[in-house]
């Protein structure tokens, strides 16, 4: 089985590198041999997938009696050079679909249209002719497995996540990722612009501060743009958002100091801010914030440019962020992912 490991690697890293596609340890692929599972390891990037050993041999059955007790499958499988890894947090979504090969993404064209409110008419129009299935959101892992278990009756091919993402599954890693193609086609949607951000004015706001700029220049549209400031601003719309960059993000108003919009943040969410959204100039990071958050912050911009102020967007509760961030699973998959390095 591990040779034919090698369609599912080379799939993993290419989609692996596109933002648009996966960020940081998100997102999950899987191969099915039996009774086994081959899936990527919880808070391992895709995109190394071509140089970092990260498929483990899951058990299929084992993962199914896990979910029938309303529990994750956590138990460390062995890598064929040896290493103990934890399978995905999505381990009972890969089990319970029929498909050969499943690829799970954080889409930023996918999430743009399932954090608005009631877009299944839309969607269904977008996606006609395939097989696929609305999942509103849930939380991660075993509830999330069992929600998708409840609507294989229509034998769907695609799953749109509600505030989460997208899953394609077919019968080879070829078929799977031309039908991911496919449904990025018809999900997309033309980005609006920010304005350019006021450099100077920024500096001069972090300086002697623990905030700088971002190397990333297009992030900045969170702040120049007001919609995409109001719309990132309001809560959390998808998991990755708080588990990388905690719930919502800070906003500086006129005539505020940073330590006027980072109290006021502090008091709402009781969470330091890593974001601050500067508005009208553009955004500052936080000196600690990490090649996920990051990347987390690019997804950010790239689903908030897609969305037209008009809509009406969907945001989770308070309970579902707070489940996310205090959920062992996560903070696993953190841990794994600050392994990572590279420019923030």
């Amino acid at each position: 089985m591990t040779r034919e490991l090698a369609p599912l690697i080379e799939l993993s890293s290419r989609i692996g590198r596109d933002l648009d596609l996966v960020q940081a340890g998100g997102g999950n692929t899987s191969v099915k041999d039996g009774d086994t599972v081959w899936v990527k390891a919880s808070g391992k990037w895709l995109a190394h997938a071509a140089d970092d050993e990260m498929f483990v041999p899951a058990p299929l059955s084992d993962i199914l009696r896990y979910l029938e007790q309303g529990r994750d499958y956590t138990v460390e499988q062995k890598t064929p050079s040896g290493a103990a890894l934890r399978p995905s947090v999505e381990s009972a979504m890969h089990a319970v679909l029929p498909h050969r090969v499943v690829i799970h993404v954080h889409s930023v064209r996918t999430i743009s249209w399932s954090v608005r409110t009631n877009p299944e008419n839309a969607l269904d129009a977008r996606l006609e002719s395939l097989r696929w299935e609305w999942i509103p959101y849930i939380h991660p892992g075993w509830p999330l497995a069992r929600s998708i278990q409840e609507r294989l009756r229509s034998r769907p091919d695609v799953l749109v996540l509600g505030n989460h993402g997208l899953v394609v599954g077919a019968d080879d890693c070829d078929s799977a990722e031309s039908l991911l193609r496919d449904v990025e086609q018809r999900l997309d949607t033309k980005a609006s612009a920010g304005s350019e951000p006021d450099a100077s004015g920024l500096e001069r706001l972090a300086e002697g501060t623990e905030w700088r700029m971002p190397n990333n220049p297009e992030v900045h549209a969170l702040g120049t743009n007001r919609s995409f400031c109001d719309i990132a601003s309001q809560g959390t719309m998808y998991p990755d958002h708080c588990v990388y960059l905690g719930p919502a993000v800070a906003v500086l108003r006129d005539g505020e100091s940073i330590n006027d919009a980072v109290i006021r943040y502090q008091q709402r969410y009781d969470y330091e801010p890593a974001v601050l959204l500067v508005a009208g100039m553009g955004v500052l990071i936080s000196k600690r914030l990490s090649l996920s958050g990051a990347q987390l912050l690019i997804c950010l911009k790239r689903v908030v440019e897609r969305i037209a102020p008009e809509e009406g967007v969907h945001y989770l509760e308070d309970m579902d962020v707070a489940r996310l961030m205090n959920w062992d699973a996560e903070k696993y998959r953190i841990a794994m992912s600050a392994q990572q390095s590279g420019p923030v």
